[in-house]
């Protein structure tokens, strides 16, 4: 096929060899690839076409500092903190769209209908100048208004780091019934490995963020210390040690992350470090609830005293 046979919109070319034309976007991402021999115009119009269709995609990051990545690229958020906030919450209830009401009554309770339903316009223009400027197509209207409701325009491809983390503890909790132990801790390995904070740490005091803040809290100490029961079982002591430390970042009053720490400080030889854990277990859960520790791990503090005493 020669060059001259063939005119391709912008944003696309073909990068030729002796025996392969490869059709990739102005980025360089390969889009196809063609025998150099025989391959008609049409075939590639025809994957441009496929391509060019292909409904935009989204990436929401919930955990840590809120982001938003299209195409694997970043979009700035601006600094319309109304329209981020509106954003966000459409992005949490994207199966359920919002009513105009709410987000009125929410977002400006002291102001009169009239002034609310301005300030709440102002907000949708904002944020969707904000989808507008990202590398989304500029085309189309992603925020949509139906029957005094909004949504997510459906023809976004969206992804969050939160569906993802849940559906990897699902499949990790299954694996495990089921006796799949390696599998199962991959799995929980990779939803650790997204939770890159608490969620939505900019909206800590918000009510409508606690409840899921803690129940993904909970579910990722969970994992961890699924993990570190594992790797105490299986010798690998410093990663148990690693695992039951980010509990303990979390939380500080985990009795089961202090208990397996003496226990790997124990088989590493440090019973001093054994003590002094425990000494600290004493020290924080008295500080939170002013109580001792519990019979199991005062127990283990017990045999290990005898043990250094002897």
């Amino acid at each position: 096929m020669q060059g001259s046979s063939l005119e391709l919109p912008t944003g696309y070319y073909l990068d030729r060899d002796p025996d392969i034309l490869t059709l990739r976007r102005s980025d360089g991402s390969v889009v196809g690839a063609f025998s150099a021999q025989g391959v008609v115009p049409e075939a590639v119009r025809r994957t441009v076409e496929e391509t060019a269709t292909v409904r935009p995609s989204l990436r929401a990051r919930f955990f840590g500092h809120f982001e938003m990545l299209c195409e694997g690229e970043p979009v700035s958020l601006g600094r319309n903190g109304k329209a981020l906030t509106i954003l966000k919450h459409l992005l949490v209830h994207r199966t359920h769209p919002v009513s105009q009401d709410h987000l009125m009554g929410w977002l400006w309770p002291d102001s009169n209908l009239r002034k609310a339903r301005w300030s709440l316009n102002s907000a949708i223009h904002g944020l969707r100048k904000m989808l507008g400027d990202s590398p989304l197509p500029s085309s189309a209207n992603y925020v949509l208004l139906e029957e005094g409701h909004y949504r997510l325009c459906p023809s976004i491809r969206l992804t969050t780091d939160v569906d993802e983390f849940d559906c990897h503890y699902e499949e990790g909790r299954r694996l495990e019934r089921a006796l799949q132990i390696p599998e199962a801790l991959a799995e929980y390995e990779e939803a650790i490995g997204l939770y890159r904070g608490d969620y939505l740490v900019e909206d800590l005091y918000e009510d409508w963020t606690m409840v899921e803040r803690e129940r993904l809290a909970n579910a990722y100490i969970d994992m961890l210390g699924r993990l570190a029961v594992h790797y105490v079982g299986t010798g690998q002591l410093q990663d148990c040690i690693r695992a039951c430390y980010r509990v303990l970042e979390k939380d500080r009053c985990h009795e089961d992350s202090h208990r397996l720490l003496m226990r790997c400080y124990v088989l590493l030889g440090l019973r001093g470090r054994a003590l002094r854990q425990y000494r600290l277990c004493e020290k924080v859960i008295g500080q939170e609830y002013g109580l001792p520790p519990s019979p199991e791990t005062l127990a283990l503090y017990r045999t290990l005293s005898r043990h250094e005493s002897a």
